[in-house]
């Protein structure tokens, strides 16, 4: 989604960042490190978010318990603090660039989100700003997100106004939890059929069950799928690029809060994967009340026959009548009752205030 380029980072990355990683590779708890080396869950927390210090004692059960040596660990604790004292001189908190940006984001619901930590002083904020977009200045920042509505497929409405920031941290988000999933290669014919599998994960209620079914399903075929709440001012419900050419991304809101519409939503972005795969193009759906562009629409289709296979269509008005009807077309469908529900409210067989409580109500975490 976003092009790389070589820099110097406008931020220090502590000894901790590692501690994660091989603690994450060796598959060792956060409890288990910190009884491990004397420390409470509290300060081991501290520590790798580079708010504690590393001290000698703390190098030594780091080289027992987790590797390298406590020179090592020490080594790297004083590059740190040296990085972190030389950034100090760097960032102008007072410079307009950087004060706009922070004034720019939802910095308190990426921190609400758990997407970024923010030290108090202006400084530290927006070198954790830059830490989370992976740039090292406004500027790159411009260069590396500002064209994002140029690479992007848009519906538009004038009635939520758009935060392009608010929208671009939402994308990113999307982009660092993606990358930490492993996947195998992108296979387009192989998730076209993986679909079918999927489409009977809709029979299940629990997101905390069928979440963690649905992205592995799809990394199984080269899609990392994410669910991100969005902030004020992204009005996006899902988004569709590719994070490399063999991992593709469809990243959804959370915004909607009923199954009809949270499973539309997700056929719908993986009709753009199916449909209007380029590897270099961002989809991006905003809700709208104007016309859709012809890729809007045959994504709307393709997630509409998915979800009720044409097949089964021609029953649509019977089962309209009531709610064994709906039941029955949507057993063998394969689906969710409330996904009938929808289909019918959209196709207007049925008004917009009848058979709601077909529908299942998700809580998002």
């Amino acid at each position: 989604m976003r092009a790389e380029a070589d820099f110097l980072p406008a931020w220090a990355i502590p000894p901790g960042r590692t501690v994660s990683d091989l603690m994450e590779s060796k598959g060792i708890s956060l409890e288990t490190l910190a009884l491990s080396i004397n420390l409470t869950k509290g300060e081991l927390q501290e520590l790798l978010q580079g708010r504690a210090f590393l001290t000698d004692a703390i190098a030594d059960g780091l080289a027992k318990t987790i590797g390298a040596s406590a020179d090592f660990w020490l080594r790297r604790e004083g590059q740190y603090r040296e990085q972190a004292a030389r950034l100090d001189m760097d960032v102008d908190a007072n410079d307009a660039q950087y004060a706009d940006l922070l004034r720019a984001l939802p910095l308190r619901q990426m921190v609400e989100f758990g997407w970024i930590d923010l030290p108090v002083d202006k400084a530290g904020k927006i070198r954790k700003c830059l830490e989370f977009f992976g740039v090292p200045s406004v500027a790159a920042w411009r260069r590396t997100y500002g064209d994002y509505k140029e690479a992007a497929v848009f519906r538009t409405t004038e009635a939520h106004p758009e935060n392009a920031p608010s929208t671009i941290a939402w994308l990113r988000r999307g982009e660092v939890v993606a990358d930490a999933m492993v996947c195998n290669d992108w296979n387009p014919e192989s998730f076209k059929k993986q679909l079918t599998k999927v489409r009977a994960l809709t029979r299940l209620s629990n997101p905390a069950e069928f979440v963690p079914l649905l992205q592995k399903l799809c990394a199984e075929v080269g899609v990392a799928v994410v669910i991100a709440k969005a902030p004020t001012g992204c009005r996006a419900s899902g988004a569709t690029f590719f994070a490399t050419p063999n991992k593709a991304v469809l990243l959804l809101s959370a915004r909607y809060l009923s199954d009809d519409q949270f499973w539309f939503s997700f056929f719908h972005e993986a009709g753009h994967l199916v449909l209007h795969y380029d590897e270099k193009a961002l989809i991006l759906e905003i809700s709208t009340g104007g016309p859709t562009s012809p890729k809007e629409e045959e994504a709307n289709l393709f997630a509409s026959d998915f979800l009720v296979p044409k097949h089964l269509q021609a029953r649509m008005p019977e089962a309209a009548k009531s709610v064994r009807g709906i039941v029955r077309l949507a057993r063998d469908a394969g689906i969710s009752n409330g996904i009938v529900v929808g289909q019918l409210q959209h196709q207007g067989l049925v008004r917009r205030e009848h058979f709601n409580k077909l529908k299942v109500r998700y809580k998002w975490a």
